[in-house]
């Protein structure tokens, strides 16, 4: 009966330590308040790495993806990247733009360039990608058009699919 006792009790002691720890506490690291923050993106790490790790990052997924990188250049904050998918049909030369991004999402007047950019290039499809997010704004800019947006949380999710080495060990 004593043993009864003990245990009833140290099982309340534990589910009310629970209660005032976890208080405060959102449930997850995606509760909406987390979810808001845009350092808390799935592949906000590489930020650490700076430009050159944009790149590196950008060169070794789409590659790993299937596309023939042609060329790639770096500025002071983006990376521009021109790449062949040897896909039969659906193939084609592509135009990536990255950036780092801030705390700022990307505005739909970037995503017009983009489409500018990739008309010029004579590519058939452009892929902005930032570690950030994009407004609706952009997100609307970018629909009905060649483009395609990858923000953190998707790059991310791509990653962890074609790079799950890099991913896991956050190193690119």
């Amino acid at each position: 009966m004593g043993i009864l006792v003990v245990a009833a009790f140290a099982t309340l002691v534990g589910f009310g330590l629970i209660f005032l720890i976890g208080k405060n506490q959102p449930i997850s690291p995606a509760a909406p308040e987390n979810l808001l923050r845009a350092d808390l993106t799935e592949s906000a790490w590489v930020r650490r790495y700076g430009v050159e790790g944009l790149q590196r990052l950008l060169l070794t997924l789409f590659a790993e993806m299937g596309f023939n990188p042609e060329r790639c250049e770096r500025g002071s904050a983006t990376v521009d990247l021109f790449a062949n998918d040897p896909t039969p049909i659906k193939g084609g030369r592509i135009y990536v733009h990255g950036i780092l991004g801030g705390s700022q999402p990307v505005d739909g007047d970037e995503v017009r360039n983009l489409i500018d950019t990739a008309r010029a290039e004579f590519v058939g499809k452009g892929i902005y990608v930032t570690l950030g997010r994009f407004s609706t704004d952009a997100r609307d800019t970018a629909r009905g058009a060649p483009i395609d947006l990858l923000d953190g949380d998707e790059l991310g999710r791509l990653m962890r699919k074609h790079l799950p080495q890099a991913f896991a060990t956050r190193k690119i």
